[in-house]
This record gives structure tokens, C-alpha cells and sequence, in this order.
């Protein structure tokens, strides 16, 4: 554990999650794909930047939305695919609504 941790943690400042064992060392997809749906699970909201037609964020993104977790993604073509399906697409103008609506 990095050194500069150790104190928030011991002041109650600081919360370390993990869906793995301590000894998990390397990256998979699998432990990849495990984190980020332990993640989206803790999540009030989740925020895609970008999901290629047909790609793997793309599949993660519907999965999301089957969970009935809200999606956005920016508004942009690029993301037409993902905003089809359900995401919510986001502005600059309403992305600060989006923020304080979800009191971060």
C-alpha cells in the first residue's frame, strides 16, 4: 500500500475497495470487466465518454442500462449508437445540472 494512504485510512478519511484477492497481480479482461461492473454497481450514475458501434462499451453500456442505472455519454454522432439505446446524452450546458443533482 502507497505510503501516503496509510494516514487518511487511519483517520477514516479513505475507503479501499476490491472485488479481488489481495495476491490478484495482473490485469485481465476478466478482472478488468469484474472491476468496472463492481464499480458501475457502487455507482449512483456512470458517465461513457465514448462507446464504439458494436464494441465492448458499447455491450458494458447496455448491460448498465438493464441494471437501470442512468447512462450519459456527450453528446456528440460519435456516440448516436449508445444514446439509441438509452444513454443520456450530455452538453456542457447540462452537465453541471447533471452534477448537482448528484451532489458531487
Amino acid at each position: 500500500m502507497k505510503s501516503e494512504y496509510k494516514k487518511p485510512l487511519d483517520d477514516g478519511r479513505l475507503l479501499l475497495l476490491s472485488p479481488f484477492r489481495e495476491n490478484q497481480r495482473r490485469n485481465t479482461t476478466e478482472t478488468c470487466t469484474e472491476r468496472n461492473r463492481f464499480v458501475a454497481a457502487l455507482a449512483d450514475a456512470i458517465f461513457i465518454a465514448h462507446a464504439s458501434p458494436n464494441s465492448k462499451t458499447e455491450t458494458f453500456c447496455k448491460e448498465l442500462l438493464s441494471w437501470g442505472k442512468p447512462v450519459y455519454t456527450l453528446e456528440s454522432d460519435s456516440n448516436i449508437n449508445v444514446i439509441n439505446i438509452g444513454a443520456k446524452p450530455l452538453t456542457i450546458g447540462n452537465m453541471s445540472d447533471l452534477l448537482s443533482q448528484l451532489e458531487i
